[in-house]
């Protein structure tokens, strides 16, 4: 029993298959996870599937994309505990496959979760409330990813943040900014559709189309620039002008600069315009890259609580099997959809 299962497998770039695979064997230590819902990453997958993963991620086809996954238990191993069949978890990643490269590896019938497919803390499934769905349970991902970056960067009471892309993570960081206590959050984006959803999450949004940002930037704060720049569209062309958009700071006695943060998944090489417009700004530069053990289950409790909105985080949910034409869909209107997700 739980030997092989349908799951997504990238064949090739642009080459996608639903079909049957082997799975890792289930020992002692073993919960197996029946997925329900699972979730295509803007970001990573689609650069997955485009073929556009960096070398140094040990990406290989063929693969099982995917982290966004959620069902209940049908199975719990004798070692096991504090888990039981029936309950409904976030399951995400599986890291391990016979055959297939688990390139995240959770787009699979059958979630495999041990020592060997699960290899951090980070991995652990996360019990969902009974009123949070399925579809807000997978959404979840990404808000974590979010706020591990907002953890690092922080934001003190009436600080003015600049969120740059309306995915999902820029989305559910707007949300979480703004219960950390932040001023003002200003969400910028060069997709209109996107802006439109940023406006119930943000306080205001500019229109970077015409590659203005930073002069709008400066219009709606009186020219001082914002006290946070927390950067998720993934194009690293953007980060080398972030500084435009920061305030000055850091010369007198008490006082810090400003502060960047980059989200994203940056496939190419990150490249910034003449040292001294950073030099001067003193600004401090941070990364982050997915969540820690703990944010699962804090974000679901905010979700539960109606503190968070997920419900906006998605556009549609297709069948998994018409999964090869969701990415192709995806990639086609990535502007106009945020997220597909799949019934199993």
């Amino acid at each position: 029993m739980y030997e092989k299962a349908k799951a997504i497998v990238f064949e090739r770039p642009k080459v996608v298959a639903f079909k049957e695979i082997p799975l890792t064997p289930v020992d002692d230590d073993t919960i197996v996870v029946q997925t329900t819902m699972s979730g295509i990453s803007s970001g990573t997958d689609m650069k997955t599937w485009l073929g556009l993963q960096h070398p140094g991620n040990n990406v290989w086809y063929p693969l099982v994309p995917g982290y966004e996954a959620v069902g209940r238990i049908v199975h719990v191993g004798k070692n096991v505990r504090d888990l039981q069949v029936g309950q409904r978890v976030m399951a995400n990643e599986c890291r391990a496959y016979p055959q297939q490269c688990a390139a995240w590896g959770g787009n699979a019938a059958y979630i495999i979760k041990n020592r060997t497919t699960g290899c951090t803390g980070m991995d652990a499934v996360a019990k969902i409330p009974n009123n949070v769905s399925d579809e807000e349970a997978v959404v979840a991902y990404l808000a974590c990813v979010a706020k591990r970056g907002i953890d690092k960067v922080g934001v003190q009471p009436g600080e003015t943040v600049l969120v740059i892309g309306a995915g999902n993570i820029g989305l559910s960081a707007c949300q979480l900014f703004r219960m950390r206590g932040a001023g003002r959050v200003i969400l910028m984006d060069i997709h209109p559709p996107r802006l439109l959803l940023g406006r119930k999450y943000a306080d205001e949004v500019i229109d970077n189309s015409r590659g203005d940002g930073a002069n709008l930037l400066r219009q709606m704060t009186g020219g001082k620039g914002a006290d946070v720049v927390f950067e998720t569209s993934g194009n690293a062309l953007v980060i080398g002008e972030l500084n435009r958009y920061l305030r000055d700071g850091g010369w007198d006695t008490g006082s810090e600069g400003g502060r960047i943060h980059l989200q994203g998944d940056y496939p190419q090489a990150i490249v910034i315009d003449q040292y001294h417009r950073w030099f001067t700004k003193n600004c401090s530069i941070s990364m982050s890259c997915a969540f820690r053990p703990g944010d699962k289950p804090e974000l679901l409790k905010l979700i539960s609580e109606g503190q968070f909105d997920a419900k906006g985080l998605y556009s549609k949910v297709a069948p998994v099997a018409d999964c090869a034409v969701a990415y192709q869909e995806l990639h086609r209107n990535r502007y106009d959809l945020l997220k597909i997700l799949f019934q199993w």
